[in-house]
């Protein structure tokens, strides 16, 4: 026969072993921390730090301020393509009227510094590629893409559909659109 203090030991342990482990989700303290340390170094002007603590947030708990940030520290970083994709990406969400006039003022100041394709597939929804598709797919048509002046080669994938191509010029200041069937 089993003690009373081992009976409710056992019990005790039981009780524990049925229960649903309550397990913390710190995702945002871990989002916050990672913010934190990218305004850090982008006031030091370490930009790489910054984008690298900047998408960690964003990865971890998706949020607009994030990829203001990430715009910003692109575009300090002389990095226009990147800025003007993240802060095109900014101008079709839903913003504070401060905030949608700061984004499009960016826009404007941007976008002579680089070189727009506008690119069109015929069903729309077509993962679009720019030079290489090893880096993975930039988007889905319609899309606007920023990208280097000079030439580039632009290919769409949808299933169900043979893939298409082709090769553009683009300009500075410039935005060329690009049909591909």
């Amino acid at each position: 026969m089993r003690s009373p203090t081992l009976n409710i030991a056992l019990a005790s342990l039981a009780l524990c072993l049925s229960l649903p482990a309550a397990a913390a989700d710190n995702t945002a303290d871990e989002a916050d921390i990672a913010f934190q340390l990218g305004n850090e170094a982008y006031a030091r002007g370490n930009y790489p730090e910054a984008l690298r603590n900047y998408f960690l947030s964003h990865r971890l708990v998706p949020n607009r301020n994030v990829l203001f940030n990430i715009a910003r520290c692109y575009e300090s970083a002389r990095r226009y393509d990147e800025a003007y994709r993240y802060f095109h990406d900014l101008s079709v969400l839903e913003l504070p009227k401060p905030d949608k006039e700061a984004v499009a003022a960016a826009l404007k100041r941007i976008l002579p510094r680089v070189a727009l394709v506008e690119v069109t597939s015929t069903p729309p929804g077509a993962s679009v590629y720019a030079d290489r598709e090893d880096l993975g797919s930039r988007g889905a048509t319609p899309l606007r893409l920023a990208l280097p002046a000079g030439k580039h080669l632009l290919r769409v994938k949808l299933a169900g559909y043979a893939p298409a191509e082709a090769t553009v010029q683009l300009a500075a200041g410039k935005v060329a659109p690009a049909t591909l069937a």
